[in-house]
């Protein structure tokens, strides 16, 4: 029996141990601050593949990979670059490592000695004179007109990791998450409607260790799930068509949202710029540009899913811009868009290109946007029983009371249009109350269950233990996402007539998935290591 014993939990110890090698997780932090890094790159060294770590500074690695596996070069916009060897990583914990910022003043920036030789020592001093002379709307503004040169207008692909879901109360729902290639036929074409612009999906499916919630992932109807101050519509697009909507880089030439619009036409006017750090990426000096609306812009909100404006509401823009001084090419795009709500954005964009032979490739975008939806409890009465003999009515609820505020002053009785006295209110249990009543002329003696449509019970100012008012639909405010992390680019990748393309405004979960590429297995589902930073105000 005792060996058997010391069998079982050594094999149950063996089996635990092997469940917490499945997977490598890291989170990313500020040296100085302890914040996480949101949206790092991590890149395999030796090859052009690689993983985005999340909002959260966070990002996992299979297990049964990290013996293959190259180190880890690790970079952030703003951050010195590291390299780690993922073999002296803890499988055990979530390992932390820190990053250390990387800003320098415009006054002492010194090019390094790799653009150096692409430069001239006469051209890099123009290059960095210029950028100290030009107003922040100027550099923008030419970002802006070279993005058909800085991008890439040949057939190229990006192989990465999607996913979608709702968060709200700190909690993950609807998580669908799945490895899929876009084909794009460059920056001069349409990135939704063209034809030639496809996407193949390799793997799809939703993630069962996080919640499941039909409330969250229904459809916009205006009632059971809406947006407030914004009317939305939708434009017939799928959940990947409306994310690549919704970058305005890509769609420079095109209506993309509040207060972007066309990016080339629209942006520039509606946005107040100033120039803040300078710092390097990838050997190339960079400066971060932050705006914010206009005075005369801060109202009538609209979100691109929706083809209609707003009321007129009093919003504001906060945002940054990064461009490199040398070939001003955009490398970030950050935009956060409030109403009425402080603390949380009605939605919010964010945006990252990286260089890749001359030219900038998608490293990942992700969209969000503040959304309501009804709940379908309400808190009601769920019985009403009378007492003849004691005067008391017996009422139950569905829900816990918040007994705190249970007060006399709370129920109203009336019975054929007479007002009864109310005695004294007791409570019984969380979902219970007796109400004792003065019944002075004894014309509830002779009550029967056939005449308690002759009384009204009027309950006000009562709510459960979750604060729900009673007999009152909630609203509950939640966040829809949609991201993408590239984790490999192929700069001269044409469509492939062998595979299964999706339908632009089908949902994803109805898309055929293609078996043929031959090394998935190097592309990471990165699946949340746990709960977000982001609070949503209930």
């Amino acid at each position: 029996m005792y060996k058997r014993l010391i069998l079982a939990l050594s094999f149950f110890f063996m089996v635990l141990i092997s469940f917490s090698q499945q997977e490598i997780k890291v989170e990313l932090k500020d040296a100085e601050t302890n914040e996480p890094i949101s949206f790092a790159t991590i890149r395999f060294e030796g090859t052009s593949r690689g993983i985005i770590a999340d909002y959260d500074g966070q990002f996992r690695l299979p297990y049964s990979v990290i013996d293959s596996l190259p180190n880890l070069l690790v970079t952030s916009l703003g951050y010195k670059s590291l390299n780690i060897n993922p073999r002296k990583l803890n499988p055990d914990i979530i390992n932390t490592i820190k990053m250390i910022p990387q800003v320098e003043s415009l006054e002492t920036v010194v090019l390094s000695a790799s653009l150096k030789k692409k430069y001239r020592t006469k051209e890099i001093d123009e290059i960095v004179n210029a950028g100290k002379k030009m107003l922040a709307d100027e550099i923008v503004r030419l970002a802006i007109s070279r993005i058909p040169v800085n991008l890439n207008n040949n057939s190229h692909s990006y192989i990465g990791y999607y996913r979608d879901y709702q968060f709200t109360n700190n909690e993950y729902y609807n998580l669908n998450e799945g490895i899929l290639e876009q084909f794009d036929s460059g920056i001069l074409t349409h990135k939704v409607y063209d034809s030639t612009n496809k996407e193949v999906l390799y793997s799809f499916k939703k993630n069962n260790n996080f919640k499941i919630s039909d409330d969250y992932a229904v459809q916009y109807d205006g009632l059971n799930k809406f947006v407030k101050n914004a009317k939305i519509r939708g434009f017939g697009g799928n959940e990947l068509s409306i994310l690549n909507t919704h970058n305005p880089i890509r769609n420079f030439n095109t209506n993309t949202f509040s207060y972007v619009y066309q990016l080339n036409k629209d942006f520039i006017y509606n946005h107040a710029f100033s120039k803040s750090d300078v710092y390097f990426v990838e050997d190339e000096p960079v400066i971060d540009i932050v705006f914010h609306t206009k005075r005369s812009q801060k109202n009538n909100v609209t979100i691109r899913i929706n083809k209609q404006k707003s009321p007129a509401i009093k919003n504001r823009v906060v945002g940054k811009i990064t461009i490199a001084l040398t070939d001003f090419a955009i490398y970030r795009f950050d935009y956060k868009m409030f109403d009425y709500n402080h603390a949380n954005p009605l939605f919010n964009v964010s945006i990252e290109y990286r260089k890749q032979n001359e030219k900038m490739y998608l490293n990942y975008i992700s969209f969000n946007n503040r959304f309501s939806v009804a709940e379908d409890f309400i808190f009601e009465t769920s019985d009403i029983i009378y007492n003849k003999k004691n005067q008391i009515f017996n009422v139950s609820f569905n829900s816990d009371l918040d007994i705190r505020i249970i007060k006399k002053r709370n129920f109203k009785i009336k019975y054929e249009g007479r007002r009864i006295s109310i005695k004294s209110v007791e409570i019984v249990n969380p979902k219970n109350v007796e109400i004792k009543i003065k019944d002075y002329d004894g014309s509830l003696e002779e009550l029967t269950k056939d005449d308690m449509g002759k009384l009204s019970f009027l309950i006000r100012d009562v709510r459960d233990s979750m604060g729900r008012e009673i007999y009152k639909r909630r609203s509950i405010n939640a966040y829809q996402f949609r991201e993408f992390f590239v984790q490999e680019v192929f700069p001269n990748k044409t469509i492939d007539s062998n595979l299964k393309y999706l339908s632009k405004v089908s949902p994803l979960k109805k898309a055929t998935i293609n078996k043929v590429i031959s090394n998935s297995e190097e592309y990471i589902i990165n699946s949340p290591l746990k709960k977000r930073r982001m609070n949503i105000e209930k």
